[in-house]
């Protein structure tokens, strides 16, 4: 039985290095390293596999925090930061503050899946950080998950 968790532990390693390596060299990497997975005011998200295949995605990863102004602001300086390499994007400002951005990255490498992050802030201290990787643009997920709910 020992031997059985020693497996599954290896294997659950060998996951999250993989997941993590999805945001290399991105400003938004050490968010999703899993230090909020057990963090009561956050809410973390992780698909992947068949059930992105419709959208034509491999990777669904997202942070949503309440209460957190200083997380809400790592959220934005690396959204920010990261918004610089993006090769398609829709910022969506009030005054000088950006209450949603929508970014589609560059492949990790030639030959590899796009890469996006969507971000949202309801309130200094609420907001919600999405990472996607997927054969698709960043204008189809706009539609899917900002234009439809309208």
């Amino acid at each position: 039985m020992k031997l059985f968790y020693k497996i599954l532990i290896c294997c659950l390693l060998l996951a999250t290095g993989q997941i993590c390596r999805a945001q290399e060299g991105l400003a938004v990497a050490p968010l999703f390293s899993g230090r909020y997975n057990t963090d009561k005011q956050a809410v973390v998200v992780l698909i992947k596999g068949s059930k992105l295949k419709d959208y034509n995605l491999s990777l669904f990863h997202s942070i949503s925090v309440t209460d957190r102004p200083d997380d809400v602001a790592l959220f934005e300086a690396a959204v920010h930061a990261d918004s610089r390499k993006a090769d398609n994007s829709e910022t969506v400002k009030s005054g000088d503050n950006t209450v949603a951005g929508y970014y589609q990255l560059p492949p990790a490498s030639p030959g590899k899946k796009n890469r996006f992050i969507l971000f949202r802030k309801t309130s200094p201290g609420e907001a919600t950080l999405i990472y996607l990787e997927g054969d698709t643009q960043l204008d189809k997920l706009i539609n899917l998950f900002i234009r439809k709910k309208s």
